[in-house]
C-alpha cells in the first residue's frame, strides 16, 4: 500500500493506493466542494485502474457525499476527533460493489448476534501466551503463510512485520512448547486514537481450544491500557469462529464492508465490530 497526501483549494486528502486489494482507503480529508472531491476520487481510481474507494466521512459530509454516489457500509463511533466515522464506498467498477455471498453470510451473522455474550475458557497446559518480540517474526510470518492463501497485508514477510512493530504496532503470540501456534495483532494510530485489532491467526492443529478468544482478550486489554478513543476489527463475513468471537467479546456489529478486500483466496466481504463505552 503506497501513502499519498493530495492538497488543493478545494480539498486536501491523505489516503492509502492499495493496489493489491484494488482500492483506495481514504485515512483522512477536508472538503470545501464534496461533488467536486466525489468526481476526483472517480477519476483518481480510475486513472489507477481501482475498483473500490473507500471514504470515512465525518457527520457532516454524510448527505453530500451519499448524494453523490457512495454509499453507507459501516459506522465507528469517534473514528475522527470531532465525529463518527461514517464508512461510504463508491464502486468505479460497478462489479466490485455487488457480493453473491451476502444473503447467506447475513443469516448467519443473524445466528450469531442471538448467542449470548460469554467468554469462557482458559489457556491450557504447557501452552504460554505473551507479546511478540523480533525474535518471533519469521515464525509469525510462517504461520500467516500456513493458515491465509492470501491476504490485504504482505504479513508473510517478515520485514514487514518488523517495520509493524517498530512503529508500534502490538502482537501477542502462543506457544505450544517450542511451535508458535497462534498470533494476532493491533494495528495502533496514535495521531487519531484509532486501534484495530487484525492479523488473527491459529495454526490449523490447534483449533478449536479457544486460543483466538484469548489473544484478543489479552490484546485488547493492552489496548485498553492505553485508552484509544475507538477499538474495532473487521472479520470476514464468511468466518463464523471469528464473528461470534468478537460477539461474545462484546464487540458491537456496525455495518458490512462490501468485498472489501482480497483474503484466503478471493475478495471477501468484512463485517465491521466496534468496542462500545469507550471514553474519549
Amino acid at each position: 500500500m503506497e501513502p499519498v497526501s493530495r492538497h488543493k483549494d478545494e480539498f486536501s486528502v491523505d489516503a492509502l493506493v492499495d493496489k493489491e486489494n484494488l482500492r483506495i482507503w481514504i485515512q483522512d480529508y477536508r472538503v470545501k466542494d464534496p461533488l467536486l472531491f466525489s468526481q476526483y476520487l472517480t477519476r483518481w481510481a480510475k486513472e489507477e485502474s481501482l475498483e473500490k474507494i473507500i471514504l470515512p466521512a465525518r457527520e457532516e459530509d454524510l448527505k453530500s457525499f451519499q448524494e453523490n454516489g457512495f454509499v453507507l457500509e459501516g459506522v465507528i463511533e469517534a473514528y475522527y476527533p470531532d465525529s463518527k466515522g461514517y464508512f461510504l464506498s463508491a464502486y468505479p467498477c460497478i462489479r466490485r460493489g455487488k457480493s453473491l455471498f451476502l444473503q447467506e453470510e447475513q443469516a448467519m451473522l443473524k445466528k450469531i448476534l442471538s448467542q449470548p455474550r460469554l467468554t469462557k475458557g482458559c489457556l491450557p497446559e504447557e501452552f504460554l501466551l505473551r507479546r511478540a518480540t523480533k525474535q518471533d517474526i519469521n515464525r509469525m510470518a510462517d504461520l500467516f503463510r500456513q493458515v491465509f492463501a492470501t491476504y490485504p497485508t504482505p504479513i508473510y514477510t517478515p520485514r514487514y512485520l518488523n517495520c509493524a512493530m517498530e512503529k508500534g504496532d502490538l502482537y501477542m503470540v502462543v506457544y505450544h512448547g517450542q511451535q508458535l501456534v497462534g498470533a494476532a495483532a493491533a494495528e495502533i494510530d496514535r495521531d487519531y486514537g484509532r486501534t484495530e485489532l487484525t492479523n488473527c491467526a491459529t495454526h490449523p492443529d490447534y483449533r478449536g481450544l479457544g486460543l483466538n478468544t484469548l489473544l484478543l482478550k489479552e490484546l485488547e486489554q493492552c489496548c485498553l491500557n492505553r485508552h484509544p478513543r475507538c477499538l474495532y476489527s473487521l472479520a470476514r463475513s464468511s468466518s463464523y469462529g471469528m464473528n461470534l468471537i468478537l460477539h461474545r467479546l462484546g464487540y458491537r456489529f456496525q455495518g458490512t464492508l462490501i468485498n472489501n478486500c482480497h483474503i484466503a483466496g478471493r475478495f471477501e466481504n468484512m463485517n465491521l465490530w466496534v468496542k462500545p463505552g469507550l471514553r474519549i
